[in-house]
């Protein structure tokens, strides 16, 4: 167990809350070793004082309360991986693994709270990143894309309602700005990738888990 890490992760983020957890969980981090970010500036001044927020919104920190040394992003998930999985440090240690995943991993980061829809914590500090047109329109081009691919593909009335649905939920969503029109680009990914890994037969499914989807992120952006 790494006893001296301290991990700060996005309380808005049901994945970033995850994926901590899993450390905790598998004992890699022990339980005060997982702080929200919100609470880091009353729960750990001394570790948060240390940080660089900018970098720490964008890449998530891990810091040794001993040492003072900070590792951000792929750096702090790699290092942590690689101490559960000890089998897995060669690879990890490649600059090409690295260089493969950075990309995805800044898209993820970037759009995390669009990709949930969810709102930022009441708390004293909320690390919400900048905003970043590159990685916004990046993730809205991935996500028109599949959307576009996914309705082509099936073409019943009902996938096409539903589309109608998104289309006008993403019109009112543009008005509300950037935050929201990731949001809503999100369920159309989510309904393109239902359409495309569900039977068609299945099709009810994936419409029923697309419109509560919807509606849970316009009830967020009260749209």
């Amino acid at each position: 167990m790494l006893a001296e890490k301290v991990i700060l992760y996005d309380d808005s983020c049901p994945l970033c809350q995850l994926y901590t957890e899993g450390f905790v969980r598998l004992g890699v981090l022990p339980r005060a070793g997982r702080v929200a970010f919100g609470q880091a500036p009353v729960q750990c001044p001394e570790v948060f004082e240390t940080l660089d927020v900018a970098r720490g919104r964008v890449a998530i920190p891990l810091i040794d309360r001993t040492t003072g040394e900070i590792a951000y992003g792929l750096d702090a998930l790699f290092l942590l991986i690689g101490h559960q999985a000890t089998w897995l440090r060669p690879a990890l240690r490649q600059r090409g693994l690295k260089a493969a995943i950075w990309p995805l991993y800044r898209l993820l980061s970037y759009n995390r709270r669009q990709i949930a829809g969810c709102q930022p914590p009441v708390t004293p500090f909320d690390c919400r990143p900048e905003r970043h047109l590159g990685w916004r329109s990046a993730w809205l081009g991935i996500a028109l894309l599949g959307w576009l691919a996914g309705v082509a593909a099936h073409a019943l009335a009902p996938v096409l309602v539903v589309a109608a649905l998104q289309l006008v939920g993403g019109i009112f969503a543009a008005r509300r700005g950037w935050d929201a029109l990731g949001s809503f680009a999100t369920n159309c990914l989510v309904f393109a990738l239902l359409l495309a890994v569900l039977p068609l037969a299945w099709w009810p499914l994936a419409l029923a888990i697309t419109l509560l989807d919807l509606h849970r992120r316009a009830w967020v952006f009260r749209l």
